[in-house]
């Protein structure tokens, strides 16, 4: 996989959040009293995988911003390109040893760990006012927990789980959503 294969798919994963957060607000607008929609029993599935979505959009415009910034030039992703990983320390998986053998780079992409990942940027572009990124920026404490409390494995999980006792709401996965599409903009702004 080529690296700007992250940003086709972070762009579609915040476009699939966008519309099911506009059809909710739709469908809740049309039926005046919110009784349709919030009874469905698809409701709580749709926050979660708007959330669960969300999460991907962060990981893939993270990456993204990462290999365009630091300049990677190989075609996939997996391959081990040294001097970019020597530049920003992050490679695939945490077994790519550096140069000379000894240690592993401190940052990969094969576990999903944006929240982790973005420190890369955060250095890279620490006056950016984009959240997570610009330590600057503040974020209110339940988008901070849904930021780290995010991971891969959610794919499983029931979807009337709360995330540090914070359950999904259409406000806050709403919210959670447009700081995402605030973190991405605010990215492609920069590394275009």
């Amino acid at each position: 996989m080529e690296y700007t294969a992250y940003l086709h798919a972070s762009q579609k994963h915040l476009n699939t959040c966008l519309s099911l957060l506009d059809a909710i607000k739709l469908l809740n607008s049309k039926n005046k009293t919110e009784s349709l929609i919030i009874v469905s029993p698809g409701y709580d599935a749709v926050l979660h995988n708007a959330y669960y979505l969300s999460g991907y959009t962060l990981e893939c415009i993270i990456n993204y911003s990462i290999f365009k910034h630091y300049k990677f030039k190989s075609s996939s992703v997996r391959t081990v390109e040294h001097n970019f990983s020597e530049k920003c320390g992050l490679t695939y998986g945490p077994e790519t040893k550096t140069k000379d053998g000894r240690q592993s780079y401190p940052f990969y992409i094969s576990k999903h760990q944006f929240s982790r990942n973005i420190q890369i940027l955060t250095k890279a572009f620490p006056n950016s006012l984009i959240p997570f990124v610009d330590n600057s920026v503040k974020v209110d404490a339940d988008l901070l927990s849904f930021f780290r409390n995010w991971d891969v494995e959610m794919r499983y999980h029931d979807v009337n789980q709360s995330y540090n006792n914070i359950r999904l709401t259409i406000d806050n996965v709403s919210r959670f959503v447009e700081l995402t599409q605030k973190i991405f903009n605010g990215l492609m702004k920069i590394v275009g």
